[in-house]
């Protein structure tokens, strides 16, 4: 058995899996202050750091678009 390495997402979709990724870690975040055992943060900890880089990885695979015939000022 081999993985599926191409996956076909279309904009809607992604944009659904960050909105769902941003939501758990906020959850994961606001349950990490009322939790009191060490092992359970530690294991919150795993997952904020490993939505984290997920995020990371959708943000730089995007083509951020600025136009070409005129002066792009950002914000």
């Amino acid at each position: 058995m081999t993985y599926n390495t191409e996956f076909q997402l279309n904009l809607q979709e992604l944009e659904t899996i960050e909105h769902s990724m941003l939501y758990r870690l906020k959850r994961l975040t606001t349950r990490r202050l009322t939790v009191k055992k060490a092992s359970s943060k530690e294991k919150i900890d795993v997952e904020v750091k490993h939505i984290q880089e997920l995020l990371g990885k959708i943000h730089n695979q995007k083509e951020w678009w600025r136009p070409k015939n005129k002066v792009y000022i950002s914000g």
